[in-house]
């Protein structure tokens, strides 16, 4: 019998229910008004008007997405062994405060292009306690058949937060300055962000003990080692950056995009916010069914779709085909943030998930860096954004063959966990078994 046995039965005893679902719950509100639907998904519908304010192109405003994302991209990694040591609650509750002030410097950044990178600098060593990988990680302590359900459960949360931030601020800036409208959506982070964190959100006790007494092997699951010599993990990680260069792409330049053809503000929003609505039916979908069918066939079916609404923003001017194309991309943005999470923990177990997926997010977030400047380039150099769009298409094809490749190689040797394992096995072990 293996010496982490008893460890073992006592985590499964404590998975999937009651307490559990508090901590999904809890999760999927924090997601709602975390870094992504209070930044990322926020932030192109001000590139616009900052632009136009101060001059500057939209290249140089997307740049400063850039500068957080890098930032918030490298610092990930370094998170995922905090949270690995520490767990997730003393990092949640200091990034609830820190996020919402960093977001209303915004509003007295003076008219100097320097001073608007700086904003962007402090807002990338924000971005790195406020992650979503901090609430992630909570998950795969407190649940284990149900997994995939529970982060679909989560993610719906960043998903309804997006679309509802989006079209709060489209609102807002039908009526006010984008400096007040800001504001109003900084505190919104700040009263939700704080009360949930304080009431709902929990580490497992005992594994942040075993961490802490560095008993680490008496952990399920493989160290990282494993999964940085093992192909799966950099076939599907380069799978997943692509799909989020995509929507880093559209989340930044698509208001702009939808204006420039005629289209008000607010309509472009609400087309906008469509991609947070249809990553919701994404995240459910996936919680439904990934248990059953694995993460390489959910990618395969579902990241050409961003293929084809890049074709449809191309091919179409119609209100009709924006409504579409944005659908399209939402949904794969939606499978895909449910997909990374699992693939990790089924393949490489819980021992050092932490750390696994702080590098594999930070990896991925880095395409949301260069997403937004080849689109902007698209249309700065080229004018227009249709060259950019067809090069985002083309890559979207190739996500959905890297994901093909990572699965077929994590079921060859042997490493795809499955949610029933054999007593005094490594998760590492069970299929080869």
């Amino acid at each position: 019998m293996h010496a982490a046995d008893p460890v073992r039965a006592a985590a499964d005893a404590q998975t999937d229910h009651g307490p559990a679902w508090r901590v999904a719950i809890g999760c999927a509100i924090g997601l709602a008004v975390a870094f992504g639907p209070a930044l990322i998904a926020s932030f192109g519908l001000y590139v616009k008007p900052i632009a136009a304010q101060f001059g500057w192109s939209r290249t140089q405003v997307a740049l400063a997405f850039s500068i957080f994302s890098i930032m918030g991209a490298f610092g990930t990694p370094l998170l995922g062994i905090v949270l690995d040591r520490h767990g997730s609650r003393p990092v949640l509750l200091s990034s609830v405060i820190v996020l919402p002030l960093a977001l209303a410097l915004l509003v007295v950044v003076p008219p100097s292009y320097p001073a608007f990178l700086g904003w962007a600098v402090a807002v990338g060593l924000v971005a790195v306690v406020a992650s979503p990988a901090a609430y992630i990680n909570l998950l795969p302590q407190w649940f284990n058949r149900r997994l995939g359900l529970a982060v679909s459960l989560a993610m719906t949360g960043s998903g309804l937060g997006q679309a509802l931030f989006t079209m709060g601020h489209g609102l807002l800036l039908s009526y006010l300055a984008w400096r007040q409208a800001w504001l109003i959506m900084a505190g919104v982070v700040a009263a939700v962000g704080i009360v949930n964190a304080v009431t709902l959100l929990r580490d497992r006790h005992d594994l942040v003990a075993l961490r802490r007494a560095g008993r680490h092997g008496d952990l399920p699951g493989d160290p990282p080692s494993v999964a940085l010599r093992s192909s799966a993990f950099w076939f599907a990680t380069a799978a997943f950056f692509i799909v989020m260069l995509v929507i880093g792409a559209m989340l930044t330049h698509l208001v702009a995009m939808l204006t420039d053809r005629g289209m008000s503000v607010g309509q472009a929003a609400m087309i906008a916010a469509t991609i947070g609505f249809s990553s919701l039916v994404g995240r459910l979908l996936t919680g439904l069914v990934v248990d059953r069918v694995g993460f390489g066939l959910m990618g395969v079916i579902t990241f050409p779709l961003q293929a084809a609404g890049c074709v449809l923003l191309i091919a179409g001017h119609s209100v009709a085909s924006a409504w579409l194309a944005a659908g399209l991309i939402g949904l794969t943005y939606g499978v895909e943030a449910d997909l990374l999470p699992f693939m990790l923990r089924r393949t490489f177990g819980l021992r050092c998930f932490g750390q696994l997926y702080g590098l594999a997010f930070g990896i991925v977030q880095l395409g949301p860096v260069l997403g937004p400047i080849l689109l902007g380039a698209s249309f700065d150099r080229l004018g227009s954004y249709d060259p950019g769009l067809a090069v985002l298409a083309v890559l979207s094809l190739l996500s959905a063959v890297l994901v093909a490749l990572a699965d077929r190689q994590a079921r060859a040797v042997g490493m795809l966990r499955r949610s029933a394992h054999q007593p005094g096995m490594t998760d590492g072990q069970v299929d080869a078994a």
